[in-house]
């Protein structure tokens, strides 16, 4: 994998094996940011790939070099919450189970014929990925647009609110960190290997609200009272994100 850091990205991702390192004030690191560029390298070692860093900055790449074999890492920058969205198909599978799964459980497949069957996809996840439920910030739209990317909706329609976006299941970041199978990798905030049990984690599920009577009646009785429905309303992705993000907080006070 290469770590690629510069200026010029404004948009973080993995794609094509590269991962386009955002740093706010570039050329420099905040201490947050360094402990991701770590925690990503070691991450790859652990899955024994070594990482190429490219960074014109002679002293930001030494300063992570450096800090790839010395830092000691043991609190990672935190998210409130977090979530994983899923395709109305799935979540069916999800609330009537009581599971979220990775991948590689939910197909049956190991990682490696995951891997070969999205190697078409712009982000050419390794098997590693599969094995894992992956999470993005509560407050960020990255979850619907993995929802999406199969058919991605004009610009259009995303401003004017004419798609279907993914069910969320949010969780506490503090309570994910205490799942024995939760790991940081760089990227994502927090992934889980293999499984969670809702009833034991799940902070809230949030429905788009053409989907409720898909699912009502799916939803196992331990969980239904954390599966809350929303009406889109034509909102755009960024203000429908920023509509649910506002709702789960609210939760928290009730």
């Amino acid at each position: 994998m290469i770590l690629n850091m510069a200026k010029t990205h404004e948009i973080g991702g993995i794609e094509n094996g590269i991962y386009y390192f955002v740093v706010q004030d570039y050329p420099h690191i905040s201490a947050s940011e360094l402990k991701n560029a770590v925690v990503f390298i070691r991450y790859e070692k652990l899955y024994g790939r070594e990482t190429d860093i490219i960074c014109i900055d002679k002293q930001a790449l030494r300063l992570i070099i450096d800090a790839a074999a010395n830092l000691d890492i043991t609190e990672m920058p935190a998210e409130k919450f977090v979530y994983h969205a899923t395709d109305v198909t799935a979540a069916k599978k999800i609330l009537s189970g009581g599971k979220l799964l990775s991948a590689v459980k939910v197909y049956g497949k190991t990682g490696d014929e995951l891997a070969y069957n999205k190697r078409n996809s712009p982000w050419k996840d390794p098997a590693d990925f599969f094995e894992y439920i992956m999470f993005c910030g509560g407050d960020q739209t990255t979850g619907d647009w993995v929802v999406l990317s199969e058919n991605i909706p004009s610009e259009d329609d995303l401003e004017k609110g004419k798609f279907n976006a993914g069910v969320r299941f949010y969780f506490r970041y503090e309570d994910l960190k205490r799942h024995p199978k939760h790991i940081h990798d760089g990227y994502h905030p927090i992934k889980v290997k293999d499984e969670i049990v809702l009833s034991d984690y799940l902070h809230s599920c949030i429905v788009p609200d053409q989907y409720k009577s898909e699912l009502e009646y799916l939803i196992l009785p331990e969980i239904a009272q954390k599966v809350h429905y929303l009406s889109q309303n034509g909102l755009g992705i960024m203000d429908w994100s920023e509509r649910v993000y506002n709702f789960v907080e609210e939760l928290e006070i009730r």
